[in-house]
């Protein structure tokens, strides 16, 4: 039976194409809108069984769309979802409309989408219960793969050294090949090459097990993680690092912390695991590049060691949502090579108490000369947390972009 039609209104586009793969995999009709007036022209021309509505968009606020909506005698009746990261502020604006029939907090898990719309569609009267599509009826991924390969037996390599799957970036993002790859349950080392580094990404049965890079920034290597989460001290690190440097051979790094007694496996397992997630983070960014996914590939060694299982969906909806951050980010911080200097009257004036740790910590290393780049390294922190925390004291006018004095 074909699944009931869901509108979704959101203006993020990662957020839509993960809405709009969850939902689809899930056997329903999905269309989108990433405004409001484009929404309720949509609902409009086609009514839809549920409507899923962002709370905030450009041009009207979620409210008014609901409104609108409701004025609407053929749509008066279509239940709406309302999805926000501010979840007491909405339930007030929505709580007089009959027909927002949940809130659904930002950010959410693809198994929460789909409870919540499960639930919501119960309410109009019996429905089909909401269950995920048999493998064989999975997301149709043709647009993956280039028209020449479409009819090549199933199961068999398509491409050079048996790659399976070969795309470029710039077409197809590496959460849909992701998510593909999750839905059938495919096992594989899953390659990405940008423009100055590549990534492995190892998959067992449609989870990641581990990923892997080479030319990569420092903040991706294990020994970062290790130090981050205080597993290690730098000091002792380096130390270990001087003498695996005089004694190749010494195997993998994580192992070889663990025998010396300088980590535990708990310790190493944890550290790996936010290398691997961060590694994935930084492959959904990447815009231009190329991919191959090899089902046939051998796992790297630390594969084998990690076996880390982290679920695709998760991970791919956490990164996507720090994707947007990161290019709202990027209008305010463009390149790590920027200077910051404090506001000295602005931070006298406020109480230092409310900054959080890291916001204190930062506004420390801040002195005018130091520079993004800068402070990734001093603070032992990800450039995506750096960026974030500088960002908000931008906003607050706790700091300012240094300006090079003009040359008369």
């Amino acid at each position: 039976m074909q699944g009931e039609s869901i509108l979704v209104v959101d203006d993020s586009p990662t957020i839509l194409k993960l809405v709009e793969l969850t939902l689809a995999k899930a056997g329903f009709r999905v269309s989108t809108a990433d405004c409001g007036e484009l929404g309720i022209l949509a609902a409009t021309e086609q009514p839809p069984d549920l409507l899923l509505l962002d709370y905030l968009l450009p041009d009207l606020n979620g409210d008014d769309v609901c409104r609108a909506i409701s004025g609407n005698v053929a749509l008066a009746s279509v239940p709406v979802v309302v999805m926000s990261a501010k979840g007491e502020e909405a339930g007030t604006c929505f709580s007089n409309l009959a027909s927002v029939v949940d809130i659904l907090p930002k950010p959410f898990s693809p198994d929460a989408l789909l409870a919540v719309v499960n639930h919501a569609l119960e309410k109009r009267g019996p429905q089909p219960e909401l269950v995920a599509r048999e493998t064989s009826d999975h997301l149709d991924v043709s647009g993956l793969l280039p028209k020449a390969q479409e009819d090549k037996p199933a199961g068999l390599p398509i491409g050079p050294d048996g790659a399976a799957l070969l795309g470029d970036l710039a077409v197809v993002s590496i959460a849909d090949v992701l998510l593909l790859l999750q839905d059938r349950q495919h096992s594989g080392a899953l390659h990405l090459v940008g423009s100055e580094a590549s990534i492995d990404i190892f998959v067992n049965k449609g989870r990641i097990d581990f990923a892997s890079a080479r030319g990569v920034a420092d903040e991706f290597l294990l020994g970062h993680f290790l130090v981050r989460s205080g597993q290690i001290e730098r000091v002792k690190l380096d130390e270990v690092l001087v003498q695996r440097s005089a004694a190749p051979g010494a195997g993998l790094l994580g192992a070889d912390l663990c025998r010396r007694g300088l980590i535990s496996e708990a310790g190493l397992r944890k550290a790996m695991a936010q290398q691997t997630t961060a590694l994935v983070f930084e492959g959904l960014r990447w815009g231009e590049g190329h991919f191959s996914f090899h089902p046939a590939a051998e796992p790297s060694p630390a594969a084998r060691e990690a076996t880390l299982g982290l679920p695709i969906d998760g991970l791919i909806m956490q990164g996507l949502r720090r994707v947007d951050e990161w290019r709202v980010i990027g209008q305010e911080i463009d390149n790590f090579d920027m200077v910051f200097v404090r506001n000295e009257d602005k931070i006298a004036s406020f109480d230092d108490h409310r900054l959080l740790r890291e916001e204190a910590a930062m506004l420390e290393l801040v002195n005018g000369k130091n520079t993004v780049r800068d402070l990734i390294r001093l603070s032992k922190m990800g450039s995506y947390d750096v960026t974030q925390v500088l960002f908000r004291l931008l906003r607050c006018k706790f700091i300012r972009r240094r300006v090079a004095p003009m040359v008369g």
